[in-house]
C-alpha cells in the first residue's frame, strides 16, 4: 500500500502503522484501530502487511512522541496491561496514508485516526494533562514534553496544474497519493494536464503561496488573475482533500484583441513556502485563448465579440449566439420575472456546479466569501437554491446579469443549457 512519508531516514519507519476497520460498519465514519506487524522499507513508498480477512485498511503515522524517548502508545500501552492490539490502544496523533481493502482495491485515501482516552490536549502549554489515581478524590496533573517525530516533515505532497480551459488554469495540491491525484482528473472534464511536481513544506511557513508579480519578459496585452489573493494553500487544509476546494486554486489568464498583444504568453508564478523552489510556467499563445466565436477579455473591461462566419451551419451558428446576451440591455423586473418562472428548468439544465460559481465569480457577481459559503454547502440542489437566489438578487439590481447568465448557459455548451438559454430569451422577448 502507498504512502507519503519520506523514508530517506529510516529511522521514521518505526512511527509508521497499519489501521484496520471493518468492511460492514452500521453507521460512518469508519472507526480504524492499530494494529501491529508489517513493513515499511527505507527509501520506499509502500507498506505491506498480510491479513487473513477482508477489511478497510489504511497507513497512519504518528506525529509527536515524549521527551525522552518515550512514545506515547507504548506507554499507555503499559498503563493499560497491554502492548497494543487489534483493538485499537494506541494514543498518538497520527497522520493519515492511503487506504485501501486488504483485496487490493484502493479506498477512500488521507484517513487519519487517532485513539481517544484520558488524556487531553493542553492548548496553552502544547502539552498533554493526565489524570493521576495515586491518591483517592485528588486531581493532580502531570506535565509530559512532546517533540516531533519527523513524519509531519517528512509528509510528501504532489502539485498538479491543469486547465480546464485555454484560459483558466488550476493548480490543485493533495499528499502525494495516486487516488488523490486520480480525484482531480476525474473531478474534472477532460482537463489538459500540465507541470506535475512533488514538494515538501518548509515548516515555517505553513502554506504554499502563488506569487504574481514582474516578469522578465514581455506580457503586453495578457492578464493574470488568481480568483484570491493572496493566493495561498494552508498545509492542514490539504488533510482534508476533496471534501471543499480549498486545496484548488484558480487562475484565470485574459488577452486582449489588439495588435499590441505578444503572441505568446511566458508567464512564471514562484511557490513560496516550500522547501525547495518550485515555479509553474504559463505558456498559452494567443491562438489558444482568443475563441473562434469571442475572445477573452480582461477582468475589467467589458466583453467584446468577434464573430467569424456566423452562418457555417445550424450548430455554428448557436455556439456565435455565445456572448452576444451579455453586452445587451435588459430591463430587470422582466428577467427577474422570466428567470422566477423558469426556475425549475434552470435547476435541471445539468450546468456545472462548480463551472457556474467560477463564472459568476469571474464576473463578480459572487465574490470569493460567498463562493466558499456555497462549495461548503452540503448538496447541490443547496448550493443550486443559493446561487439562484443570488443571481436572481443581482437581477433585480442590473438587468445586465441577465444576459451574463444567458451567456454562461451557452458557454457551458451542452444541448440542455443551450436550449435553456435560448428559451430564457424568448420568453423575456415575449
Amino acid at each position: 500500500m502507498q504512502h507519503c512519508i519520506d523514508l530517506s531516514d529510516p529511522s521514521l519507519s518505526k512511527y509508521l502503522k497499519f489501521a484496520v476497520a471493518p468492511v460492514h460498519t452500521a453507521s460512518l465514519p469508519y472507526q480504524f484501530s492499530i494494529i501491529e506487524g508489517g513493513e515499511f522499507p527505507a527509501y520506499q513508498r509502500y507498506g505491506w502487511i498480510e491479513r487473513s480477512k477482508f477489511c478497510q485498511l489504511a497507513i497512519v503515522g504518528e506525529e509527536e512522541e515524549e521527551n525522552g524517548g518515550g512514545r506515547n502508545e507504548e506507554r499507555n500501552g503499559e498503563e493499560d496491561g497491554d502492548s497494543g492490539d487489534e483493538g485499537g490502544k494506541d494514543k498518538g496523533q497520527t497522520t493519515g496514508g492511503e487506504g485501501q481493502g486488504a483485496g487490493g482495491q484502493e479506498g477512500g485515501a488521507g484517513r487519519e485516526v487517532a485513539g481517544g482516552n484520558e488524556e487531553e490536549k493542553d492548548d496553552e502549554n502544547d502539552a498533554i494533562a493526565l489524570e493521576s489515581c495515586d491518591q483517592p478524590n485528588t486531581l493532580s496533573t502531570l506535565i509530559v514534553s512532546t517533540h516531533s517525530t519527523g513524519i509531519p516533515e517528512a509528509t510528501v505532497y504532489a502539485g498538479q496544474v491543469f486547465y480546464e480551459r485555454p484560459d483558466k488554469m488550476r493548480f490543485a495540491a493533495t499528499k502525494d497519493l495516486n487516488a488523490l491525484i486520480e480525484f482531480i482528473k476525474k473531478e474534472y472534464r477532460q482537463p489538459e494536464m500540465g507541470q506535475a511536481f512533488i514538494f515538501q513544506f518548509d515548516p515555517t511557513f505553513g502554506c504554499v503561496e502563488l506569487v504574481f508579480g514582474p516578469q522578465d519578459g514581455p506580457i503586453t496585452g495578457w492578464t493574470v488573475s488568481p480568483d484570491i489573493l493572496p493566493c495561498q494553500i494552508e498545509e492542514g487544509d490539504l488533510d482534508h482533500f476533496g471534501h471543499n476546494s480549498t486545496t484548488i486554486r484558480l487562475v484565470s489568464i485574459y488577452a486582449d484583441n489588439s495588435p499590441d498583444t505578444v503572441h505568446v504568453l511566458k508567464y512564471a508564478i514562484p511557490l513560496k513556502g516550500l522547501r525547495k523552489p518550485r515555479t509553474i510556467n504559463i505558456n498559452r499563445s494567443l491562438k489558444d485563448i482568443l475563441d473562434p466565436v469571442y475572445i477573452s477579455r480582461s477582468p475589467l473591461s467589458p466583453p467584446s465579440l468577434n464573430i467569424i462566419n456566423p452562418t457555417i451551419s445550424t450548430a455554428s451558428t448557436s455556439q456565435t449566439r455565445r456572448g452576444t446576451e451579455e453586452g445587451s440591455t435588459y430591463r430587470s423586473d422582466i428577467a427577474d420575472r422570466v428567470m422566477t418562472e423558469c426556475t425549475s428548468s434552470i435547476k435541471d439544465c445539468g450546468i456545472d456546479i462548480n463551472f457556474l460559481i467560477d463564472k459568476l465569480l469571474e464576473h463578480r457577481i459572487v465574490n470569493s466569501r460567498e463562493k466558499r459559503k456555497i462549495t461548503a454547502r452540503e448538496t447541490d440542489d443547496d448550493k443550486m437554491d443559493e446561487l439562484l437566489h443570488i443571481i436572481l438578487s443581482s437581477i433585480r439590481m442590473n438587468g445586465k446579469v441577465f444576459g451574463i447568465f444567458i451567456d454562461i448557459l451557452r458557454e457551458e455548451d451542452t444541448l440542455r443549457t443551450i436550449a435553456l438559454a435560448d428559451t430564457l430569451i424568448d420568453k423575456y422577448k415575449e
